[in-house]
């Protein structure tokens, strides 16, 4: 007699701590429109922000890092974490850019990654439907990363530049991290770029063969 595998008793973290990274995009959008605006109260606490921030960045390597050690890796789950990532990252871009009133120098780098994982998502979905799987490359790994931490960085700066007095000399200090934040988020819009025509490069040949 063979007996079933048993599930793990939390089989249901993965799939609800991404879950949790979605639900907490509005509460981060809120945050940067008002820390924008100047309101450093409610959702426009610097600290909460950054803190909301840093905890969907441990979630996203968490809920990946617990399915495949538990054994739960789904098809829900591997379709939802890639989602869950890409809404993050343009909706912080977004709000971002709305914040510094669209400037080019974070507009440009943010219409290439977003447009780049609209594309993607598509070739995915193409490949999907056609029986394939196109995994993550490495470079798309290391773009997210980029992505990440340059967002990070430049709420950082978003929040001390709200902070500080005007007449501080710490301010010149908090021009260097937005450089710092917007030189990452040009590495991973041209990562993007790359690596986006590698997918869709691989897409086409794809629907070549079939």
């Amino acid at each position: 007699m063979t007996t079933e595998p048993t599930r793990h008793a939390l089989y249901w973290v993965p799939n609800a701590l991404t879950l949790g990274r979605i639900a907490s995009i509005p509460v981060l959008i809120a945050g940067v429109l008002l820390m924008g605006e100047g309101s450093l109260s409610g959702f426009g606490k610097p600290l909460f922000v950054i803190g909301l921030f840093v905890l969907a960045m441990i979630t996203d390597f968490l809920d990946g890092f617990l399915a495949r050690r538990w054994g739960l890796v789904s098809d829900f789950g591997r379709m939802i974490d890639p989602i869950a990532d890409k809404l993050l990252v343009a909706a912080v871009l977004i709000a971002l850019c709305i914040v510094t009133e669209g400037t080019w120098v974070l507009m440009v780098p943010a219409m290439a990654i977003i447009g780049r994982d609209i594309l993607v998502s598509g070739a995915r979905e193409h490949a999907a439907l056609s029986g394939r799987v196109m995994p993550p490359t490495k470079l798309a790994k290391y773009k997210t990363a980029c992505e990440m931490l340059g967002l990070l960085v430049l709420l950082v700066w978003l929040s001390s530049r709200a902070l500080l007095p005007v007449d501080s000399f710490i301010p010149a200090l908090v021009e260097y991290s937005g450089i710092i934040g917007l030189t990452l988020i040009w590495i991973a819009a041209i990562l993007s770029v790359y690596t986006g025509s590698l997918y869709l490069r691989a897409a086409l040949a794809k629907v070549a063969d079939s």
